[in-house]
């Protein structure tokens, strides 16, 4: 069964948070993964938090997405994506589409 990671990013620098967009990217399907749902024109309905991005990863499981968290290919990305944004990830086991 697939595992989903939903992403919630604050933007602190947009310039480095385009930059990370571009270049991680192509690094998730080399390890499996796969990006099916981003959006940046978030308005919440119930509560006050407020995130900038959401997205949501497709993994085989969640060996695969370790396995890329952890790579040499990632690892540039994650520097960058750190100091572009503050990010929530949640690791969603068991999740079913409907």
């Amino acid at each position: 069964m697939s595992t989903y990671y939903l992403i919630l990013a604050r933007i602190t620098d947009t310039n480095l948070f385009t930059q990370y967009m571009k270049g991680h990217l192509p690094t998730i399907a080399q390890y499996g993964g796969q990006l099916v749902f981003r959006s940046i024109q978030n308005t919440p309905v119930l509560g006050t938090e407020n995130w900038d991005a959401i997205a949501i990863q497709k993994w085989p499981d969640e060996a695969a997405f370790v396995k890329w968290w952890q790579s040499d290919k990632y690892r540039p990305w994650a520097e960058i994506r750190d100091q572009a944004a503050r990010i929530l990830i949640i690791c969603c086991q068991d999740a079913v589409l409907l």
